[in-house]
């Protein structure tokens, strides 16, 4: 069977055959019944997904459909070949099945497809000697998509394949949750400002990085597009010139230009450090204790399972739009972002709308807003006001009086 051929049988339009094309395989397995559909494995796992699940009982409906259609088990197995291979191949367009599934068997498939990764995460982390229970916070994290894909459809239990790349981090070692947060391994992003510390008083300054396009209001303009300003950041004779960023509201001071000592200043990070990606996943419980908690564990747990040590954590987010801070007065996202050094991130468009509603398409103005975040969306799209995304970073410097406005008395 050819690419295009098994597209047809799927009712799937031709254009669906060149993507499925780079991971095709005629080989016998492609046949064979991915382990999430076999029976049993929902129950191991439904536990551990961290929310009610009251679709178990139409699982094993589902697993025998897919045992008796290899059209069904090919597709599984293509999707987990991609997610493989390359998760960034444009998994979020490829069709539900919608020609041999109902549409609530369509969600549920897509959800058992992803959990199907959960024994390859977990056999990833026993290589790495961690105990079990980390494993579960994958699981915990589809358990959050459960509610993101019945947002868009109708009521309907499922996982959005727009989403499934996120389990390949986690195979490869490099994303772990610690608590409250997950935490991606990486080095610091290109976003990133230039960070300086004095050495006498222990105050944190931001500068934007030389070339960042910024708008008359301070923030960035989308990549490739022109702002109102140019930022410079020179450094000569002992002497640190640029834009300063102001903690609070993450918008560049543009109209100014700071001057540091390097004498007293000195640039907090290098090239080489480790500046995990903090990942907020969903569930609430977002409370000051929970997130200094996370942070201070994923210290340690970096410091004694990578030998590395942390000096800052970063993350760039539609949860960190400066709109919340004055949206949602109060509230556990507000006040997580008051002890954080916000920083102005590339616009991006409609950021959040996905997490929220499940979906970014049509006009937002017509989104339900039957919830106090959903309200805080629709002032802001009332108001004519782009979704933001915003960045942030914390020096882990500052851990000890996180809770206190960290940034706020600089």
């Amino acid at each position: 069977m050819t690419p295009m051929e098994f597209a047809r049988r799927m009712g799937f339009s031709p254009a669906t055959a060149e993507a499925f094309s780079r991971f095709w395989s005629d080989a016998p397995e492609m046949e064979t019944l991915p382990v999430s559909f076999q029976p049993g494995f929902f129950d191991r796992y439904a536990g551990k997904l961290g929310v009610p699940a009251p679709f178990a009982p139409e699982i094993p409906a589902l697993n025998a459909r897919v045992a008796a259609e290899p059209l069904l088990r090919i597709y599984a197995n293509l999707i987990l070949r991609a997610v493989s291979e390359d998760p960034h191949a444009g998994l979020g367009t490829w069709p539900a099945p919608a020609h041999l599934l109902t549409p609530r068997q369509c969600g549920l498939f897509q959800l058992l497809t992803a959990m199907a990764m959960l024994p390859r995460i977990e056999q990833a982390y026993r290589k790495l000697g961690l105990p079990p229970e980390y494993a579960d916070g994958p699981a915990r994290w589809i358990g959050g998509t459960i509610a993101i894909y019945a947002a868009a459809h109708a009521g309907n239990p499922g996982h959005d394949l727009r989403q499934i790349h996120w389990l390949k981090y986690y195979q490869e070692k490099r994303l772990f949750r610690v608590g409250r947060f997950e935490f991606m391994i990486q080095t610091a992003p290109d976003w990133l400002p230039a960070i300086y510390r004095s050495r006498k008083t222990g105050q944190t300054i931001a500068f934007c990085r030389e070339g960042w396009q910024l708008t008359r209001e301070g923030f960035r303009p989308r990549p490739g597009a022109a702002g109102e300003c140019t930022a410079r950041l020179d450094e000569l004779a002992n002497r640190v010139t640029g834009i300063p960023i102001h903690p609070a509201t993450g918008r560049a001071e543009t109209g100014r230009y700071e001057t540091i000592d390097t004498e007293e200043y000195f640039p907090v990070l290098s090239a080489h450090d480790w500046v995990p990606g903090i990942h907020i996943p969903g569930g609430g419980g977002m409370t000051p204790e929970l997130t200094k908690a996370s942070l201070e564990q994923a210290v340690e747990f970096f410091r004694t399972r990578f030998r590395k040590e942390i000096r800052a954590f970063c993350c760039e987010s539609w949860i960190l739009n400066p709109d919340w801070l004055t949206e949602l007065p109060g509230s556990h996202l507000a006040r997580f972002m008051e002890e954080l050094y916000l920083t102005p991130v590339p616009e991006s468009d409609r950021a959040g709308l996905f997490f929220v509603y499940g979906r970014d398409d049509g006009d937002p103005a017509d989104y339900p807003a039957d919830n106090s975040l959903r309200r805080a969306f629709r002032r802001l799209i009332d108001a004519g006001r782009p979704l933001r995304a915003g960045g942030m970073f914390l020096l882990t410097a500052d851990l000890e009086r996180f809770g206190s406005g960290t940034y706020r008395a600089g």
